[in-house]
């Protein structure tokens, strides 16, 4: 079956088509709990996050915006949705031992760069990731495994404008290539 383009899908939830709603959190929930987890760590934290956007977005529909990328706009609302509940709840906890922030580890699967890498230069690959800020771990994460535009990352990051966004990805992918010789 061919899958209904973002805009349209969109447009016909916002109209009161339960069944785009449906579609769209079919297609969309894996992705988000996966991002959702690299942003937490926490699954209960990350699931109840995606029910609470999915249930603002059903409460919300009639006054919401249109999009032609619906995954840009539920990775941005997750992430929104994520930080305040995060930051509510450390206000009530002690703090952990260890750096926090974005955190991704390629898998077999993921990595597939002009050339299938072998076993030991992912596991370098991993480890040059890991010596990566996490605002670097988390740009090479959206512009790589989520396809966003420079914009759209410019968004989610908060970031001044696409010039600084271009910027930390060239420092991320020049550390990357001295990590890698």
């Amino acid at each position: 079956m061919e899958k209904t383009p973002d805009a349209t899908l969109w447009d016909q939830f916002r109209n009161g088509s339960d069944a785009a709603f449906i579609e769209i959190y079919e297609q969309h929930f894996d992705r988000l709990f996966a991002y959702g987890m690299r942003l937490t760590g926490d699954e209960s934290l990350t699931k109840d996050g995606i029910q609470e956007v999915f249930f603002d977005l059903k409460n919300l529909r009639k006054k919401l915006g249109a999009t032609d990328h619906i995954r840009f706009y539920l990775l941005k609302c997750l992430k929104r949705k994520l930080f305040r509940q995060r930051s509510g709840w450390e206000q009530r906890r002690e703090p952990l031992q260890g750096e926090e922030g974005f955190d991704f580890v390629l898998s077999h699967e993921q990595v597939i760069i002009d050339q299938q890498l072998d076993g030991e230069r992912i596991e370098e690959l991993n480890r040059a990731i890991a010596g990566l800020s996490p605002r670097k771990k988390e740009i090479i994460y959206y512009f790589f495994y989520e396809g966003l535009s420079y914009a759209q990352i410019r968004d989610l990051l908060g970031l001044d404008s696409d010039h600084t966004t271009r910027n930390l990805m060239y420092k991320a992918l020049a550390f990357l290539r001295k990590a890698l010789g």
